[in-house]
């Protein structure tokens, strides 16, 4: 027998009832939020009939209206009049919470078939929850991939952790920069004190010095009273400098003797004070290029490298697309309160073929914009709105065949998109593999290792691609 949650002031008329027990349905009667809830949880209901009372009554009303949407993942079916589906606020409750709905009066078999679809899905729904769990993104020091860059950063930040040392991270916008340095503190010994993150392009640079080393009170005109500054807040913890390439020459020189001696000396103070922080600092920008533009401090630049992490681009981590995309749906249903979504095998190809120049950050926004106005529960090429990639391009590959114009222009687009993905990948492949070859010294075990191949398969993809060790080493 299967089971159902039947919410309402009165059982089932005898009729309706004796249809549900034919069909093999079994009703668990609820009156109240309490025990809808714990019939719902103790029997692991799918489904749910709510039988508005067919003269109005606002206080009944919003009382079913409250156990409804109290649980959310039942799938509900909704039984009101015609007088009650013209009510502004009832249409609305239907439409955001409601599967079904009838109106009087309730005939058994066309309940017993409306509840059966709702089974049907629910059971769907739950088996695919129950397999993207199963088969949910890998995630190391909270960030999700599994491609050679990714296990790559991932050796790095353990290295960064496990020393007390300052860290410059560096990459591309978007490819997560700070999560990287949160990784770092959070698995380091000083993850139990303060983490303190600034962004030095957001600070003006009138405001830098003060918001750093902080002020005494009467220093300058606004100096109403004495205030720490950030780094005095982080000590015994990390203080992380986003965008430190963009902080100004002159703040550049009293960081820099900071990281000297680790004392910190107020605006309007003449007594310094040592402060125990460990510095890790990001940038965007090229630093050495920056450097010989007179634009940054190559001391300091010495000072903040000891140790330096690279996130790489989501162009070069093939696969992780994929996985990233999922992550991002999960993560749409949690905050967003969307529906479970999975991706189409177009929409898969669509992405992969995009170069994401936004990196992660624009792979999220397309994601969550595609989970927000999806219809159904399969997100597809044409639901994707990526910047710089055609419309047209993506519906055509999606859509194919609907007449014989639209036949020939599918077709097209399919091979240009197939080849297009084909070409991306073995570039995506051909930079892996000169990044592995290059980050183990050229040593062809070492790197079979790392990529998880035998060395037979790694001489093979290296004739493929054309990469040579000679020209590797002499590039060094």
């Amino acid at each position: 027998m299967r089971e159902l949650l039947v919410v309402s002031k009165d059982n089932l008329a005898d009729d309706v009832a004796r249809s549900l027990s034919d069909s093999e349905w079994s009703a668990c009667y609820a009156r109240d939020s309490d025990t809808a809830v714990k019939l719902a949880t103790d029997k692991h209901l799918l489904v749910g009939i709510v039988l508005f009372p067919q003269l109005r009554d606002t206080r009944i009303d919003e009382h079913l209206q409250q156990i409804v949407a109290g649980l959310p993942q039942l799938k509900w079916v909704a039984v009101l009049s015609e007088q009650q589906l013209c009510e502004h606020d009832i249409k609305h409750f239907v439409a955001t919470h409601i599967y079904d709905f009838h109106v009087y009066p309730l005939e058994g078999n066309r309940l017993t078939t409306v509840l059966g679809h709702a089974y049907g899905m629910a059971r769907l729904e739950r088996e695919f929850a129950h397999h993207r769990e199963i088969n949910k993104a890998p995630s190391r020091f909270g960030l999700v991939g599994e491609s050679p860059p990714m296990r790559h950063l991932y050796r790095m930040l353990q290295h960064a952790a496990e020393s007390d040392v300052s860290v410059l991270v560096t990459g591309p916008t978007g490819t997560g920069k700070e999560l990287a340095a949160r990784a770092i503190h959070d698995h380091s010994e000083r993850s139990s004190g303060p983490y303190v993150a600034i962004n030095c392009a957001a600070i003006p640079p009138a405001l830098l010095q003060s918001e750093l080393f902080g002020h005494e009170k009467g220093s300058f005109t606004s100096a109403n009273a004495r205030k720490a500054g950030y780094i005095q807040s982080a000590a015994g913890g990390t203080l992380f400098l986003d965008e430190i390439g963009d902080m100004p020459m002159e703040s550049q020189a009293t960081l820099l003797r900071f990281l000297e001696d680790k004392i910190v000396t107020p605006i309007g103070s003449t007594r310094g004070r040592h402060v125990d922080v460990r510095v890790l600092a990001s940038t965007n920008v090229h630093l050495e290029q920056a450097i010989e533009d007179k634009r940054f401090r190559a001391d300091l630049y010495y000072r903040l490298a000891f140790l330096t992490v690279e996130t790489p681009p989501l162009s070069e981590r093939g696969d992780d697309i994929e996985l990233l995309a999922q992550h991002f749906l999960d993560e749409a249903a949690r905050e967003a309160g969307t529906r479970q979504l999975n991706l189409a095998k177009d929409a898969v190809a669509a992405l992969r073929c995009h170069p994401w120049p936004g990196n992660v950050r624009e792979l999220r926004s397309v994601i969550f914009q595609a989970a927000l106005s999806c219809q159904g529960i399969t997100i597809r090429a044409s639901d994707l709105k990526i910047q710089g990639q055609s419309r047209g391009a993506i519906g055509s590959y999606a859509g194919r065949g609907r007449n014989a114009t639209e036949k020939h222009n599918g077709a097209s687009t399919g091979r240009y998109v197939i080849g297009t993905l084909k070409s991306a990948r073995e570039a995506s492949e051909k930079r892996n593999l000169e990044y592995a070859l290059e980050r183990n010294a050229c040593n062809v075990t070492r790197t079979a290792q790392d990529l998880g191949v035998s060395r037979m398969t790694l001489y093979r993809l290296m004739a493929k691609h054309g990469v040579e060790r000679d020209a590797i080493e002499s590039s060094r």
